[in-house]
C-alpha cells in the first residue's frame, strides 16, 4: 500500500479562482464596509446568486448592513479544479467577529489546498449574522446550506461553468466557531422537510415551497473548528449531529476557552442502550491542539492571545492542513487510508511542526464496547452483551456524572474514575470470550485521560500498563509506548481533561500472542506511577 503522503502538501490540481455574490449590494458606496465587503460587487460573470429570506431564523448584527433579513445574500469566494469533474465540494463558514472586517477570506488556505487534489472548495459570507447577535446559530446553518444548493443549481444550468461539474452525493461542511456549531445543526437541517426554529415560531418549510430548501444533499463529514455548542438548541433538543463528525480545537482558546464542542463530540453517535452493539454506520474523531488558541485558524483574524503563550500561526494553521486535508482525502476521495490519520495523531507526526503535540480521540462505525460507562453511576461493570467480571485491587472506581472540560456546563456522558495511592493497584475485567462477537476487529481501543486534581504531580505524565490476555498468553504494554497521558495544559484556568485514545492494533498483539477473537482480560496496572487520578470513557474492541 506505501505510505501515506502528507495531506497538507498541494496537489496537482490547477484550479481557478473566482468570487461569487449576490446583485446590486454597492458595498462600495458605504465607507464603513467597502475596504472589507467590495469584492462583492463584482462576481464573475455567470456567478451572480440569489438573495434568500433567513427572517425566521435570525437578525441581522449590524445596522450597516445594504439589506435586511429577508433578502441576505448568498457571497462566497470559491476554488474550482480545471477539468471535467464531477468534483467533490467542501464550503466553510467562519463564526462570529467584528462585523466590520471580512472574516470570508479566512480559510481561503484550505480551500486552495483541497482544489490542488480536485475539489471544489468555497468559504462563505456569513458577516451579517455577526455583532450584536446570540442564538442565530440556526441562521448559519440554513445559510450554509443555500450555499450549498446554489452550487446544484449551477451543476444543473447548461452552459454554466459548474454545468455537471459539482457531485453534490460527496459534500463536506466546515465551520469555526459559531460557524462550528452552525454546521452540526446544518447537518441536522439537511435531512428535514420542515422545521420550528423555537417553540414561538410558526413550523419553515424546508422543501422549496417558501423559498428555503430542499436540501437532502449528500453530506459525507461535518467538521467542526473550535464550535460552540447550544448557542442555538433545537425545540427537540440539543443537536445531535448525524453525520460523520470531525473535531478540532486549541488548548489555549481564548474565545470557546470551555470547549464546548467536547460536548457536541460526547452526544454525536453514542451509546444505544437498548442495543449498545447497534451502530449508526458513523466516525467520529477529534483533535485537541495543545497551544494552539481560537483565532489563528481564520487566516484573516488577528489572534486574541500573546504569541508567547500559543504556538505559532504557521504552525496552527499547518496542523489544519493535515487534519482538513487527511478528513478531505478520506470522505472526499475515498482515500480511506487517510482515516489512519484521524484514528492515531502519530501517523501525522511527519508532516507536522517539530514541537507539535496533539491529544486525539477516535471511535469507528464497527466497534463493540466491552466498556461504555452509560448504564448508569453504579459500579464498573462489563458492558452488554459481554459477559464477565470485573475487580479493583487497589483501585477507587466511581463513575461520575460531571463534565471533565467545563464544570458549569451540562452533563453529557459518564465517565470512569480511577483512583490509586499505592504501586500495583489494577481494575481488572475478565471476559467470557464466548461473549465476544464471532469477527475479526482491527484494534483494542481504551479513551483514556488524567487530570490536574492534586494526586497528579502537576506539570507531569501519567502512566499504567495494559496487561492483554487470550488463551495462555499475557502481554504487557506501557500505555506511554503508545501515547503520552499528558497533564492537561489551559490557558484560561484548570486544565481540561481530555482523554486520549491508546489503540493496539491487532497486528502488534498478534505479534506478541494475543488473539483478540479469544480475548480473556484487559487489566489497567498501575505500576508505574505510586498515585494519581486517570478517567475512562471508555474500552472497545473496533476497527
Amino acid at each position: 500500500m506505501g505510505r501515506l503522503a502528507n495531506p497538507a502538501a498541494p496537489g496537482a490540481s490547477r484550479f481557478d479562482r473566482m468570487i461569487y455574490a449576490s446583485a446590486g449590494l454597492n458595498y462600495g458606496n458605504i465607507p464603513a464596509l467597502a475596504a472589507e465587503y467590495g469584492i462583492f460587487d463584482n462576481p464573475a460573470a455567470g456567478f451572480v446568486t440569489p438573495r434568500i429570506d433567513i427572517s425566521a431564523f435570525a437578525q441581522l448584527g449590524n445596522p450597516l448592513w445594504p439589506f435586511d433579513p429577508t433578502t441576505v445574500p448568498l457571497n462566497g469566494l470559491v476554488r474550482v479544479p480545471r477539468g471535467r469533474g464531477p468534483f467533490p465540494l467542501a464550503v466553510f463558514a467562519h463564526g462570529n467577529h467584528s462585523p466590520l472586517e471580512n472574516s470570508t477570506p479566512g480559510y481561503v488556505y484550505l480551500c486552495e489546498l483541497l482544489a490542488s487534489h480536485g475539489i471544489i472548495a468555497a468559504t462563505i459570507d456569513v458577516n451579517f449574522l455577526n455583532g450584536a447577535n446570540f442564538g442565530e446559530n440556526d441562521g448559519r446553518a440554513i445559510v450554509h446550506l443555500e450555499h450549498l444548493k446554489q452550487f446544484r443549481v449551477w451543476n444543473a444550468t447548461p452552459g454554466h461553468r459548474l454545468h455537471r461539474r459539482v457531485d453534490l452525493d460527496r459534500a463536506m461542511i466546515i465551520g469555526h466557531s459559531r460557524g462550528g456549531e452552525g454546521v452540526g445543526h446544518a447537518s441536522l437541517f439537511n435531512r428535514l422537510g420542515s422545521v420550528q426554529p423555537d417553540l414561538f415560531s410558526p413550523v419553515v418549510p424546508l422543501d422549496g415551497s417558501a423559498g428555503l430548501g430542499p436540501y437532502g444533499f449528500g453530506i459525507r463529514a461535518v467538521a467542526a473548528i473550535a464550535p460552540t455548542d447550544r448557542q442555538y438548541e433545537p425545540v427537540t433538543g440539543p443537536t445531535v449531529v448525524p453525520d460523520d463528525y470531525f473535531l478540532i480545537h486549541g488548548s489555549r482558546d481564548g474565545d470557546v476557552s470551555d470547549f464546548e464542542g467536547y460536548n457536541t463530540y460526547n452526544r454525536t453517535h453514542g451509546v444505544d442502550l437498548a442495543d449498545p452493539t447497534a451502530s449508526d454506520g458513523h466516525f467520529k474523531a477529534l483533535t485537541w491542539v495543545i497551544g494552539a488558541n481560537h483565532n489563528q485558524f481564520n487566516s484573516a483574524w488577528a489572534s486574541e492571545t500573546p504569541a508567547a503563550t500559543t504556538i505559532t500561526r504557521a504552525a496552527q494553521e499547518q496542523v489544519a492542513r493535515v487534519a482538513l486535508g487527511a478528513l478531505a482525502q478520506d470522505v472526499l476521495l475515498g482515500r480511506g487510508r487517510y482515516r489512519k490519520v484521524l484514528r492515531d495523531h502519530a501517523v501525522a507526526t511527519p508532516w507536522l511542526p517539530v514541537g507539535t503535540d496533539l491529544v486525539s480521540q477516535y471511535q469507528d462505525p464497527s466497534r463493540v464496547f466491552l466498556v461504555h460507562n452509560q448504564e448508569g453511576l453504579g459500579p464498573p461493570q462489563l458492558s452488554a452483551p459481554i459477559q464477565g467480571v470485573e475487580a479493583n485491587p487497589g483501585v477507587v472506581p466511581t463513575r461520575n456524572a460531571f463534565n471533565l472540560v467545563n464544570a458549569f456546563a451540562p452533563t453529557q456522558t459518564i465517565t470512569l474514575q480511577l483512583v490509586w495511592n499505592a504501586l500495583g493497584a489494577a481494575l481488572d475485567l475478565d471476559i467470557d470470550p464466548t461473549s465476544l462477537p464471532h469477527r475479526r476487529f482491527a484494534a483494542l481501543a481504551l479513551r483514556i485521560g488524567q487530570s490536574t486534581e492534586p494526586a497528579n504531580p502537576a506539570g507531569q505524565d501519567q502512566d499504567l500498563t495494559l496487561v492483554v490476555s487470550s488463551g495462555s498468553r499475557t502481554a504487557a504494554i506501557p500505555a506511554s509506548s503508545l501515547h503520552r497521558l499528558r497533564y492537561p495544559d489551559d490557558l484560561t484556568g484548570p486544565g481540561k481533561t481530555v482523554m486520549q485514545s491508546l489503540r493496539l492494533s491487532r497486528r502488534r498483539l498478534r505479534r506478541l500472542g494475543i488473539d483478540v477473537r479469544d480475548l480473556r482480560s484487559v487489566r489497567l496496572v498501575f505500576d508505574r506511577t505510586p498515585a494519581g487520578v486517570v478517567y475512562v470513557g471508555d474500552l472497545q474492541l473496533t476497527d
